[in-house]
């Protein structure tokens, strides 16, 4: 009886070795990937007894090349190629379109900067960008005044990377940010809801802290922000990539501008594809 124990015990040690599975980052030099973002952001915020409404609809599709890898890192180059952007705030409408001609105003002369130009980036072992020729050049930062400070892509998640990932498993992980006008604080928990075929769908439930200062109409503001975010994952184990993303966040916002506090609440819906390029 001893002995079928301990080999019973032997063949399940086996088996969940077996299942358990290491995601690792694996691209090559000439692969191009295309990912595209939808993001839907409402808010309200409360001024002076009268209730302020802004939305920001925008969709945009960002190309990035694999230059060179090795002991060093991945060197990548990341070029936002197409993107349409709707908003209204204070009363006022904007939009912008890349497939059209006749853009025009505020909104049309700030992304349409962005449009095509070449970012090239670096990044560790674990997805961190370690260098970049352009901070702050993605359509969340413009939208913000610069208040969004990214130090990943969307193509990788570092929390993910090196992990040894199992149905049913799950780990937390605490992600900082520290930038002259920028301090956020991420903390979350990741969840393997199934792994098949060397896919991992996985689950995350978090909380965000930001504190940001941005520039508007020549006024600066200091925003603090406690949101909580809750994303759904497809990930290629062998490749490290990110294929799908969607994240619904919700935030409290105080705003701190002139003398006064304005409260302000959002939600803001996130979805992300990334695929090769044909």
């Amino acid at each position: 009886m001893q002995k079928i124990s301990f080999f019973s015990l032997a063949l399940l040690g086996a088996s969940l070795t077996a299942t358990a599975q290491t995601t690792k980052i694996d691209v090559q030099k000439g692969q191009k990937y295309l990912v595209e973002t939808s993001t839907k952001l409402t808010s309200s915020a409360e001024v002076m007894g009268q209730t302020m409404e802004n939305n920001t609809d925008s969709k945009s599709t960002t190309r990035y090349e694999i230059l060179a890898t090795g002991q060093e890192g991945i060197n990548l180059q990341s070029t936002v190629t197409k993107m349409a952007v709707t908003a209204s705030a204070m009363g006022q409408d904007m939009s912008y379109d890349s497939d059209k001609t006749d853009n025009s105003g505020p909104l049309a002369d700030m992304l349409s900067a962005m449009l095509n130009k070449a970012n090239t980036l670096q990044l560790n072992d674990k997805g961190l960008i370690t260098k970049q020729d352009q901070e702050g050049n993605s359509t969340q930062s413009a939208l913000t005044n610069g208040a969004a400070v990214t130090v990943t892509t969307d193509l990788f998640i570092p929390a993910l990377i090196g992990k040894e990932l199992k149905t049913g498993d799950n780990f937390t992980d605490t992600f900082t940010i520290k930038k002259e006008k920028y301090d956020s604080r991420d903390s979350g928990t990741y969840t393997v809801k199934a792994i098949e075929n060397g896919l991992a769908t996985i689950s995350y439930s978090g909380t965000q802290v930001v504190n940001a200062v941005m520039e508007q109409m020549g006024m600066e503001m200091n925003s603090y922000s406690n949101n909580t975010v809750k994303s759904d994952l497809y990930v290629d184990i062998k490749t490290g990539l990110v294929l799908l993303k969607s994240s619904t966040i919700e935030s409290s916002t105080t705003i701190e501008a002139g003398g006064m506090s304005i409260p302000a609440t959002g939600k803001t819906i996130i979805n992300v594809k990334v695929s090769p390029e044909k």
